[in-house]
């Protein structure tokens, strides 16, 4: 095995995924500090605006991983024709991407608009509900912008330029927290805003973002080559539908999914209030591994896509193993912290010496334990996930996820957690089974797809 990793061949492909997939990764991490850090901004202006901004957080992430993710197909398409050389084709993917972008922002507009009445409607406080809608009323250009900087993002991923989204991103995080500060709490002289001003403040982030990149785009040498604003949008619907028929299933799959964490999160709250917040603390440290297992896992449908386009078919198969191995390292070294520290790290949020945290520390444990295991294979799904797409097989992946998630995942949970009563301990089983289950299947349907490849030579076997 370690001559096989230290094989300079095939170590070029592995260099080229982690040096696509690390700015992937630092920027979604930075997105993701300056969101904690705005929330506790948010915080300082009451317990009702924290509770507020709980509900804002939760629906902002589900509005958005379910709109964004149909244009995650960009990448991948773009990857193809970069790989083939066809760069018109890659400037009139873009073109649809943007059409797209408008397209798909509107209804998002119309439902954030009239927020209000669907909180009420699923029985949320109307004091609550009321700063929910301040939010969403002030930020209301924010989803188009963001649509937009998306299809910029996965251009740039698809063409090997992921420092230009990295760059624009901190751009735009700059940004968000000066003005949240300025606005939220009124400084500079201006008044202070509070969850008005944090909306206004998320727009400019997106506008700054979509500023820069699309200069970036207009104004940068490497780019001209690809013609991305000369006008083709109408003669090349061809495209249109390309990325309608691969992005579809993928935004079903991940929003489903999103849809799901929420139930499993449902169940847990259904059995108590220690379980609960057991339960989140490992949620924390859940998100925070997924964030460069997903930017792995989308770095390597692209790098897959632009070999499948290129027709260099032995470097898919040492892409996926290195998108694997890096999966299973990374895992590897987090069970030996949830296995090994589990009360350290759920000291980041409670007081594990306090009498009154003692159930759920326990409870926290017996989940780090059990998460353990389930992040490995959840961490092969997602990778898998990402290979499979850039050999555009999305509609595969989605019905394995579909199908694990709310056909195995959620049943069991139930079926452990209320019918065996293992509780919280009951619900995190039932989803390892079911993420399993998916990674069990998606290793078989890659194989099958590696084996099918023309030429069937893998780089191993080139240089033995």
């Amino acid at each position: 095995m370690t001559d096989v990793i230290n094989n300079p061949v095939l170590d070029r492909p592995a260099k080229k995924l982690f040096r696509l997939a690390l700015p992937m990764a630092i920027t979604q991490l930075i997105t993701m500090g300056s969101s904690f850090l705005c929330m506790s901004m948010l915080a300082h202006l009451g317990r009702e605006v924290l509770a507020a901004s709980a509900l804002i957080f939760s629906i902002s992430i589900s509005v958005l991983a379910t709109v964004i993710s149909l244009l995650f197909a960009l990448s991948i398409l773009i990857g193809h024709a970069y790989g083939e050389k066809q760069y018109q084709t890659v400037g009139s993917l873009l073109q649809q991407g943007w059409f797209i972008a408008f397209l798909i922002s509107l209804p998002s507009v119309l439902l954030c608009w009239h927020i209000y009445p669907l909180l009420i409607f699923f029985g949320q406080d109307p004091h609550l509900s009321r700063i929910v809608e301040q939010f969403f009323q002030a930020s209301i250009l924010r989803v188009p912008l963001i649509l937009f900087c998306i299809a910029n993002q996965q251009l740039c991923y698809g063409v090997n330029k992921q420092k230009v989204d990295m760059y624009a991103n901190i751009a735009g995080v700059i940004v968000l927290v000066i003005s949240a500060y300025i606005l939220i709490y009124g400084k500079l002289g201006l008044p202070a805003l509070g969850v008005i001003g944090f909306g206004y403040a998320v727009v400019l982030q997106a506008f700054f973002y979509v500023l820069i990149s699309t200069a970036c785009l207009y104004f940068g040498a490497y780019f001209k080559k690809f013609e991305l604003f000369r006008l083709r949008l109408h003669t090349n619907w061809h495209a249109l539908k390309q990325l309608i028929k691969i992005g579809w299933p993928i935004s079903l799959q991940i929003s489903a999914e999103v849809i799901s964490f929420s139930v499993f999160a449902a169940f847990v709250g259904w059995i108590g209030t220690e379980s609960l917040a057991a339960y989140q603390i490992i949620m924390q440290y859940q998100f925070l591994i997924v964030v460069p297992i997903f930017s792995v896992s989308q770095a390597c449908g692209i790098l897959i896509g632009q070999a499948y386009g290129a027709k260099q078919f032995s470097e898919i198969t040492v892409l996926g193993k290195a998108g694997l191995i890096f999966a299973c390292g990374m895992s590897f070294i987090v069970a030996f912290f949830f296995l090994g520290l589990p009360k350290c790290l759920s000291s980041s949020y409670i007081d594990v010496h306090a009498a009154g945290n003692a159930a759920i520390v326990k409870i926290a444990i017996s989940l780090f334990a059990v998460l353990a295991l389930s992040q490995l294979l959840d961490g092969i799904r997602n990778i898998l996930t990402g290979c499979l797409r850039g050999l555009l097989d999305t509609g595969f992946p989605m019905y394995i996820g579909l199908a694990s998630m709310w056909l195995i995942a959620l049943p069991l949970s139930y079926f452990f957690a209320f019918i065996l009563h293992w509780q919280a301990l009951g619900v995190m089983i039932g989803w390892t089974v079911g993420v399993g289950a998916g990674a069990l299947v998606l290793y078989w349907r890659w194989t099958k797809k590696v084996l099918d490849l023309k030429p069937t030579e893998t780089l191993l076997e080139t240089n033995t």
